[in-house]
């Protein structure tokens, strides 16, 4: 996300699983079962927030532990208005790019316009083939919340996806990673973009993504699905003109029964709905930017780090400059540049922008959830991790426009396990809360040395240091005959001791070839369930999974039974 820094948070340790329950497809013999394990976050934020040690109203409007958070949430929104018929008239323009059947959406587009509808809504980048698996999570917990406070609070709930389709980092969504050859690789679609276009302005060449979608199935190998998938993504990017156009496509087609609505930050009929919330931000710009800083101090004040980055003077808007998407800052309370061009604006001419040409501005990080908020009668956020604490250092800029911040509520986090790995889990006497705790380096070295008759490496070691105190005696004798040699002998030091290293190396190599089934194993359980030692939903794709276990596989996930109670969710397929 542009403007902020980017993080990993790979879990710090566990407690225990709770009860799980079932979901049986008979027709295609799917069988999944989830379990819960309460596990910690690296970000000590989200633990307070987890455990309620939060200093809650220094960074939230709403509590989301309270049981009538959301009733006092929907109970707020009567209080404010909104431009219901217009939002409502342009999205159903828009959706109408989509021409499978969508009528729920289409209903749930025109539920907007009754006076107590409220929405749930996240958001992401427009990753290739939807990115990596934690977008799909995203949009489930989505859908799941819309779904359950619909019913509690007998008012229509619409999900709704914002797309980031105005974001120009093209490296951050050209690539998704699949396994070859047993290890994680990145696969990018070769396409570089000449300017810092916006991603829903960048042209998609179709034949150069049908070809990398064909290298992508390709890793995972050929399956009884593999052609109907192949075919239905071949339909999405002949539909699409750009990278956001095609990820459209694909989201409907795998949620093409859910009612869910998207909405792209990037497109510009969308800018008309956001000139008067421009104005504002125009209007208390400098007091926005001082907003964050207190905010980010009250933070470092409690103990958190603030990952918001901004640059002194960040006017926290991005202008576009024929067909580019730069920076702009505040020189002063009436005056305004854009340092890349050299372009200079008063606060007046910004406002002429604003009414004439709104599609030449942009929100940054700190103020696009200022716009959603405007938009929309938001009832809930869901957000990620990153995305909480980026949430919690905006508290002071929604009081500086006179708004409540709505309810920040964590997305569920899911790790998919298939048997095969399961089973691998329970040959190796492995735990999985330990492994998504630690991976399984720790776990094989352990498993080598219980099956190793001899450790070799204090042996190495030993000789090494008798091998160079005998060779330093040499040195010395031979420096006597002639002073020159002294370059030379070192070197043959150093050589003797790379062939101890090779003979250590020998050994241990030879010590796993013994090995090399049950080792096979262990990388198995790490190549699924911790690449590279990251969470398995930043690192693999859902495509992956719906060439395995069909085109079905995320309509029944979304069909789990799912609780919002800050426990890690592994579904077991």
């Amino acid at each position: 996300m542009r403007g902020m820094l980017s993080k990993v948070f790979l879990f710090q340790s566990y407690k225990c699983y709770t009860q799980p329950c079932y979901y049986i497809n008979p027709e295609r013999k799917i069988y999944m079962e989830i379990l819960e394990l309460s596990l910690r976050s690296s970000n000590q934020f989200m633990n307070d927030l987890t455990d309620q040690n939060l200093k809650n109203d220094l960074f939230f409007d709403y509590n989301i532990h309270s049981k009538e958070v959301f009733q006092n949430r929907a109970a707020d929104l009567k209080n404010r208005s909104f431009q219901r018929e217009e939002i409502s008239a342009y999205l159903k323009q828009y959706a109408k790019r989509f021409s499978a059947n969508h009528e729920k959406t289409i209903e749930n587009i025109e539920k907007l316009k009754h006076p107590e509808s409220v929405v749930v809504i996240g958001g992401q980048q427009a990753g290739l083939l939807t990115g990596p698996l934690y977008t799909i999570h995203k949009i489930i917990s989505i859908i799941v919340l819309a779904r359950k406070e619909e019913e509690e609070l007998g008012i229509p709930v619409i999900p709704i996806f914002w797309i980031a389709g105005e974001d120009h980092d093209f490296a951050e969504i050209n690539h998704i990673f699949t396994a070859k050859d047993k290890v994680p690789k990145k696969l990018t679609i070769k396409d570089a973009p000449l300017k810092k276009q916006s991603v829903s302005e960048l042209i998609l060449t179709q034949q150069k993504t049908l070809e990398w979608i064909e290298d992508v199935f390709e890793t995972f190998g050929e399956t009884d699905h593999s052609n109907y998938l192949l075919d239905q993504l071949s339909n999405c990017v002949k539909q699409s003109n750009t990278y956001v156009e095609f990820f459209e496509h694909v989201i409907m087609s795998l949620f093409k029964n859910e009612g869910l609505v998207l909405v792209n930050s990037g497109d510009p009929g969308l800018r008309q709905l956001e000139k008067s919330c421009f104005q504002s931000i125009l209007e208390h710009n400098s007091r926005i930017y001082d907003a964050v800083k207190m905010q980010q101090q009250e933070m470092r004040a409690q103990n958190y780090n603030p990952i918001i980055e901004m640059s002194e003077n960040s006017a926290n808007l991005f202008y576009h400059h024929e067909g580019e998407r730069f920076l702009l800052e505040r020189q002063n309370d009436s005056e305004f540049v854009v340092t890349d061009i050299g372009l200079t604006m008063s606060k007046a001419q910004l406002f002429d922008v604003i009414e004439t040409n709104p599609q030449n501005l942009s929100n940054n990080v700190v103020t696009r959830p200022i716009m959603q908020e405007y938009l929309f009668p938001t009832l809930a956020f869901i957000a990620g991790p990153g995305e909480v604490t980026y949430w919690a250092e905006l508290k002071k800029v929604f009081s500086t426009l006179d708004m409540k911040m709505p309810p920040v509520l964590p997305r569920l986090t899911i790790t998919l396990l298939e048997r095969p790995i399961e089973r691998n889990l329970n040959e190796t006497n492995l735990m999985l809360d330990e492994v998504l705790h630690e991976g399984v380096e720790k776990a094989i070295e352990s498993f080598l040395k219980s099956v190793s008759p001899i450790d070799m490496n204090p042996l190495v070691d030993e000789a090494k240091n008798k091998i160079a105190d005998i060779h330093e005696c040499l040195i010395h004798e031979a420096l006597k005959i002639d002073a020159s040699l002294e370059p030379m002998l070192k070197k043959n030091g150093v050589f003797i001791q790379e062939q101890l290293n090779f003979l250590l190396h020998s050994v241990e190599k030879r010590k796993r070839q013994l090995h090399d089934v049950h080792l096979s194993k262990f990388k198995s359980i790490e190549l699924s369930l911790c690449p590279n030692i990251q969470p398995q939903e930043r690192m693999w794709n859902v495509y992956y999974y719906l060439n395995r276990f069909g085109p079905d596989f995320v309509g029944e996930l979304l069909n789990l039974s799912y609780s919002f109670n800050n426990k890690h969710k592994v579904v077991k397929i």
